[in-house]
């Protein structure tokens, strides 16, 4: 019986690692994942383990954090939760395996190389160049994306289009990111796969050292990012990347993609900053939208309804009258603009960015 009461007895002191857990110390990110492998009920293989540790070392350096080591009773909490993450894994329903397309080289993309001859017309060439908005072509948000809206001399090829081989599956996780582009003859922005920007750069970089364009190339190869930070270079108006090179004495014979322009393949790319007020207000523009802080003139507007709450015009008038003159969408798109942010930085819009404040809260970040 004494034994029993014994066994029973509770101590009246508790220990501070039975309340708050054992003491924790500073480990690196790496010890961190050896000490917590060593616990798991698997082992991942060697090969493995050493690529983690590698991305472990490389990414994360000598950044510390707090960490404590287990006792027995965590280890078979842990144990129990790795065990029913890796089975609500299994159970998790998968993307089914989707082949990629096997690219192509068409003709009519290396002809666009051809600088002396008479303009390409490319809207005769339907099966090699699309219509920009063919980008958004079997996306679950493609009838949203008003196809008349866009601009009539932004192109896609057909090989940038192609990505995966699919039958009904939606394409919004598939979509080509979209990086080089290529300025036809100063008039005209081809998008263009990697697969063929790869040939156009070899062709287009001999005929620049060989001379075969006796003055500044009107056809050049730009590389175009979206602005995903702040005070981040997009890189396609910078003559000294162009292909071929458009360095000059002087800026005047450089040709630049207009800022109307630009403002069309911020929301095509998914840009999520602005460089200047002049970006933000062609972007807004664009949209045909009125953020806060508005004029006194936009304000009455507001207050009289022409506005929508989330700084909208639809009427074709009202926006002539606040000196809006190139908006292309009649139906609001916001909407649109979220989704294809969503898709194309696989992400939620942060109301924090440029756009996720124009977009979200229909407010000026930048005034």
């Amino acid at each position: 019986m004494t034994l029993l009461a014994t066994e029973c007895l509770e101590p009246e002191i508790l220990e501070l690692k039975h309340m708050y857990g054992v003491p924790k110390s500073t480990q690196t990110l790496s010890e961190i994942y050896n000490n917590r492998s060593k616990h798991c009920s698997f082992q991942p293989s060697s090969e493995i383990n050493k690529a983690v540790l590698k991305r472990l070392n490389d990414y994360g350096g000598s950044k510390t954090l707090l960490a404590h080591s287990f006792d027995e009773e965590q280890e078979r909490e842990l144990e129990q939760e790795i065990e029913q993450e890796i089975e609500e894994e299994r159970q998790r329903e998968h993307p089914a395996y989707l082949s990629s397309h096997q690219p192509i080289l068409h003709k009519e993309i290396k002809d666009l190389c051809n600088m002396q001859g008479s303009m390409m017309d490319l809207a005769t060439h339907s099966s090699v160049f699309s219509p920009l908005v063919n980008a958004f072509l079997g996306t679950s948000f493609f009838g949203e994306c008003q196809p008349c809206s866009w601009q009539k001399n932004f192109w896609i090829s057909t090989e940038f289009q192609r990505v995966i081989q699919t039958q009904r599956e939606p394409l919004d996780m598939y979509l080509r990111p979209p990086r080089w582009v290529l300025v036809y003859r100063n008039k005209h922005l081809i998008f263009v796969s990697p697969f063929e920007a790869n040939w156009l750069l070899g062709q287009l970089q001999f005929i620049g050292r060989t001379g075969q364009c006796d003055k500044l190339p009107s056809t050049t190869l730009r590389l175009l990012l979206p602005r995903t930070k702040r005070n981040q270079s997009i890189l396609v108006n910078t003559p000294t990347l162009t292909i071929p090179s458009s360095i000059t004495t002087t800026d005047i014979s450089n040709f630049y993609i207009p800022i109307r322009w630009l403002a069309e393949l911020f929301v095509f790319n998914g840009s999520l900053y602005f460089k200047n007020v002049c970006e933000q207000t062609a972007y807004c523009k664009y949209l045909g939208v009125f953020p806060t802080p508005r004029t006194a003139i936009e304000e009455d507007a507001f207050d009289k309804r022409l506005i929508s709450n989330d700084g909208f015009v639809g009427n074709a008038d009202i926006r002539s009258k606040l000196q809006i003159d190139y908006c292309p969408f009649h139906i609001n798109p916001l909407a649109l603009v979220k989704k294809i942010l969503e898709s194309r930085n696989k992400a939620q819009v942060s109301p924090k960015s440029h756009v996720g404040a124009i977009v979200i809260n229909g407010s000026k970040p930048i005034y």
